[in-house]
């Protein structure tokens, strides 16, 4: 007679075959196998370790200067990119449109020409009439009024020297 614990064990290793044997069957009937994507997995316990645990965090003296670094560096990137020049197609046809249209009331142009940048014209026109407006402001040779206000000076203390 067997005793009720080898009773046990034989039922258990019976169970356990009819289970292999069973399993065997239902995925070898299945087409699809059903997965458990990683659930049995264990938890790492890393994962739920302290940080600095024991340790005081002290200061090495370098963070201040890199926290101004990161700071002076992104102020920096941001004033670089407000200042970059307007380089999309709509800002040159914008301004391309504007040249036409100026040329159209000032000079009466109504036919232009394809490839032809107008608002490079414009440009060269304003730049000729700053450059008559310049060579008109200032004789070349004429000295500028310094020279008076140090007269004024020198006549102001000859009358106090009297």
């Amino acid at each position: 007679m067997l005793s009720a614990a080898a009773a046990a064990r034989s039922a258990i290793a019976r169970r356990s075959a009819s289970r292999v044997t069973t399993q065997t069957k239902k995925t070898a009937t299945s087409p699809y196998q059903r997965r458990s994507m990683g659930s049995d997995m264990p938890v790492p316990q890393s994962q739920n370790a302290p940080l600095w645990h024991g340790h005081t965090v002290q200061k090495e003296g370098w963070e201040e200067y890199m926290y101004f670094y990161y700071i002076a560096g992104v102020v920096l990137q941001a004033a670089v990119l407000m200042a970059a020049p307007e380089t999309s197609i709509e800002s040159w046809a914008r301004n391309e449109a504007k040249a036409r249209l100026y040329l159209e009331k000032t000079k009466g142009q109504t036919e232009f020409e394809f490839g032809t940048h107008y608002q490079d014209v414009v440009e060269e026109e304003k730049l000729n009439l700053w450059s008559q407006f310049a060579a008109k402001s200032v004789t070349p040779g004429d000295d500028d009024d310094d020279d008076d206000d140090d007269e004024d000076e020198d006549e102001d203390e000859e009358d106090d020297d009297e």
